[in-house]
């Protein structure tokens, strides 16, 4: 009447493609869980806009010099100061503390203006009241920081 063995081995087939489920079951489980559970990434942009009608030198000048930088502004362009990102963060913002002061230079390398973090008035340091910031998308941070003729007067 039965076949008794093509009935065990479809019986062992189907423990078998039950056991494969499972297990493909499993590794999507898990592969769900950790991304579901990665920290947030952040990502920033910050750019330096020169609104003058001349090319300026911006030297960030740090006591390290690996960490000095210097960058070349022409008339109305945007230059890229600085990127990052954070995990797990949810915020991010420029930072200049490793830099001693930030210098502007007309193409004659003549100074025009010298930040420094305590300075008064419109200052490249003060971050939250000089820099215009913008979330563009969800964890990315844009900012830019404009120099102005009355800034370099």
């Amino acid at each position: 009447m039965y076949d008794m063995e093509n009935f065990h081995s479809q019986r062992v087939t189907n423990i078998f493609q039950t056991i494969f489920d499972m297990r493909n079951l499993y590794m999507g489980a898990t592969l769900l869980f950790f991304l579901s559970s990665c920290d947030p990434v952040s990502d920033m942009e910050a750019n330096i806009e020169n609104l003058t009608t001349q090319t300026l030198t911006v030297e960030f000048v740090s006591s390290i010099a690996d960490l000095s930088k210097t960058l070349e502004i022409k008339p109305n362009e945007i230059e890229l100061f600085q990127e990052g990102f954070d995990v797990g963060g949810t915020f991010l913002e420029p930072s200049l503390v490793e830099y001693d002061s930030v210098v502007v230079m007309d193409q004659q390398q003549q100074v025009l203006r010298v930040y420094k973090e305590n300075d008064n008035g419109k200052n490249i340091y003060n971050v939250t009241e000089y820099w215009m910031g913008s979330e563009p998308s969800k964890r990315f941070f844009k900012y830019e920081y404009e120099i102005n003729t009355q800034d370099i007067e």
